[in-house]
């Protein structure tokens, strides 16, 4: 039982953060960012643009992976699956 209200209390802690996070203008920005990456991967999968698609995946990935690790959720992207489109 003490266990269970231990477990309560980081998850409080965790989501203050993330919303004092969400309040910093870096942060703000970063996730408009993140979330025009993924209007992009849309249009882009809309257009059947594969090799666009993959490059703003990869884009998306570090910034996305930086922002999760500080405690903020984000929205899960649509990226491409499968192989990467040949450079010409």
């Amino acid at each position: 039982m003490i266990a269970d209200l231990e477990a309560k209390i980081r998850e409080v802690k965790n989501r203050a953060q993330a919303k004092e996070l969400k309040q910093s203008p870096s942060v703000k920005e970063a996730m408009k960012v993140v979330r025009g990456v993924d209007k992009a991967l849309e249009v882009a999968a809309e257009d059947g643009n594969n090799a666009l698609r993959h490059a703003l995946a990869d884009a998306r990935k570090p910034l996305a992976e930086f922002l999760e690790g500080q405690g903020l959720k984000l929205p899960k992207a649509r990226v491409p699956r499968g192989r990467k489109p040949k450079a010409k």
